[in-house]
């Protein structure tokens, strides 16, 4: 007998035909959920081909593109506003904690922060957890995050999303670099190392 999570409905119909299942009909559904099954995996490990590479930058050549303007609440309940840190640079990470490229880009984020913020840098971690800011802080704390982190939206994620020159954001992490005129110079997809942003920010602090 072919077991399925809908058994007891299952059995209904069979009383219903008025014949069991057959043992040919039982091997052609494992066949079936083999196939789709490999199918499945072949996805998966395109996905993570693509968003576990280690440095993918992506570059805006005119750099006349304004950062998307945005209020979001912090990990502490305060608004965080983008527009109140103008005239720094900014690395802006979309990010989530069950992501394991964006756990292990933190350390390098943290020590970027913390050896450039006297040179005007400010990093903004933007969380796409759906667990509420109870979670990721606690999550943060652990790793002895030191830089601003705040939940993001569905209007900023689409905002970032829908920009002329970057593309559409198709998986995290995904950080941009904005200057200290507010524009965006460059866009990083997928694990990005300390020696890559520092590369990228060094130029315009």
């Amino acid at each position: 007998m072919c077991l399925t999570p809908f058994r007891a409905q299952g059995e209904k119909i069979q009383k219903a035909a008025g014949a069991p299942r057959s043992s040919a009909s039982c091997m052609k559904s494992k066949i079936a959920l083999f196939a789709v099954a490999i199918l499945l995996a072949g996805f998966v490990l395109i996905f993570l081909m693509t968003f576990l590479e280690k440095d993918a930058p992506v570059d805006y050549a005119g750099k006349e593109v304004t950062a998307p303007l945005f209020s979001l609440t912090a990990l502490t309940g305060e608004k965080i506003h983008l527009a109140d840190f103008r005239g720094k640079v900014i690395i802006l990470d979309f990010w989530a904690t069950w992501c394991p490229p964006c756990q292990e880009g933190i350390p390098d984020l943290n020590r970027l922060y913390k050896e450039y913020r006297n040179d005007g840098l400010i990093v903004i971690g933007i969380s796409l957890d759906r667990g509420g800011p109870g979670e990721v802080r606690q999550f943060l704390e652990k790793r002895g995050v030191e830089y601003v982190n705040v939940m993001g939206s569905e209007e900023v994620f689409q905002a970032y999303s829908g920009l002329p020159g970057f593309g559409k954001i198709q998986g995290i992490p995904t950080a941009f670099i904005i200057d200290r005129e507010g524009r965006l110079q460059k866009k990083f997809v997928g694990l990005t190392r300390k020696q890559t942003f520092e590369a990228a920010i060094k130029p315009i602090l």
